[in-house]
């Protein structure tokens, strides 16, 4: 990962909102990790914060390793998210296992190293 892909990277959770980034030259919005703008090709883009929440467009269960806590395997949930502002997101689940796609999530945050989090959204109600 470039330089620059990492430091949007730890802005994407700047102050515990999801931050995704808008075109200046065109307005597109686009998700967090995003270098360029994929619609012209411009490289000047302003974060804006997200709303946080979505929909799940696709999800896989991964079996991961053994647990060095229960010492069993555990499984994740990897997706992608469609966000309310149009942009998609991959990321992990919290919670069930979602019974169908496009059930509504909202981000929250993981604390990965001190001072870092990561991103992962959670089943809620539909509004």
């Amino acid at each position: 990962m470039s330089a620059g892909l990492a430091r949007r990277g730890r802005e994407t959770t700047r102050s515990g909102k999801l931050v995704i980034w808008k075109c200046r030259r065109c307005a597109a919005l686009l998700a967090p990790l995003t270098g360029c703008c994929p619609s012209c090709g411009a490289g000047t883009l302003e974060p804006i914060a997200s709303a946080g929440a979505g929909v799940i467009v696709s999800y896989r269960v991964v079996d991961r390793t053994q647990d060095p806590v229960c010492g069993e395997p555990c499984p994740s949930v990897m997706a992608i998210v469609a966000l309310d502002e149009g942009p998609w997101v991959y990321s992990w689940i919290d919670g069930d296992v979602p019974v169908r796609s496009e059930r509504p999530v909202r981000v929250r945050f993981r604390s990965a190293q001190p001072g870092e989090r990561f991103p992962v959204f959670a089943p809620r109600d539909p509004d």
